[in-house]
């Protein structure tokens, strides 16, 4: 069943055209993979899905709604989340406290308030953030300040912080990126057992044995245009693909 479509999404920067007539679906209980070169839309994709940007034209719709140009906090609570590339911790909050902050409990408040509330929390709540810590491995670390763990522990807990909102649909931007491998087979391993309880998942990802092994359906995207979209094996030997992106069959 479709649980996500764009429809003739374009959007320009003064003469740049950094998505041009965007469409596509995904299924629920997938995992989706948004690829190309450096420059191609993939964010500018995510952020118009997301209410950071507006379109100029098109739809962008989940579960049959119109959700086009909501503003992020509303998409969220419809149920769409995003990470960003760049790991946005909060540095002086503790790992549980960084999760905290994306309990929908908090989001009609400050973060002081947010976080001296988690202090309080009542028995489910502390336990759904318990089973966050449980499920990214997290618990050893629970405690400690979001600067002082690894990178990849800090992958996990934004991954956390974004299931915190009970999102059902997760837009992750490059979740594998900066990983070795054994941290890259365990997010991959993650990612399928959220689609197993009931989540649909998009990345943007340019490792493409990540993107080979995991995905479900694959968009490409260069200068904007989508050239294909397919399986991983009908994207990776279509010439398009090669010649704009992977090189190689």
């Amino acid at each position: 069943m479709s649980i996500f479509a764009v429809e003739k999404v374009s959007k320009s920067f003064g003469g740049l055209k950094a998505i041009v007539d965007l469409s596509f679906g995904i299924e629920e209980k997938t995992i989706n993979s948004l690829i190309g070169p450096n420059g191609a839309g993939k964010t500018t994709a995510f952020s118009l899905i997301t209410g950071f940007l507006k379109p100029d034209a098109g739809k962008v719709l989940f579960r049959g709604k119109e959700i086009t140009g909501l503003p992020p906090y509303q998409i969220v609570n419809m149920g769409i989340v995003r990470t960003f590339q760049e790991v946005r911790a909060l540095n002086k909050l503790t790992v549980r406290e960084n999760i905290l902050v994306g309990l929908r409990e908090t989001h009609e408040q400050n973060l002081i308030q947010a976080t001296l509330r988690g202090k309080n929390l009542g028995s489910g709540m502390m336990k759904k953030i318990d089973k966050l810590i449980e499920f990214a491995g997290l618990e050893e670390v629970a405690e400690e300040l979001a600067e002082n763990i690894s990178y990849a522990e800090q992958k996990l807990m934004i991954l956390s912080r974004a299931l915190a909102t009970d999102a059902t649909l997760l837009l992750l931007d490059e979740p594998a990126s900066g990983l070795d491998q054994k941290s890259i087979l365990r997010m991959m391993d993650l990612l399928r057992q959220l689609v197993e309880d009931g989540k649909t998942v998009l990345i943007v990802e340019h490792n493409m044995d990540v993107v080979i092994h995991i995905s479900d359906y694959v968009v490409v995207l260069d200068f904007g245009h989508k050239i294909a979209a397919g399986t991983p094996d009908e994207i990776r030997c279509d010439q398009r693909v090669i010649q704009a992106y992977l090189g190689v069959c």
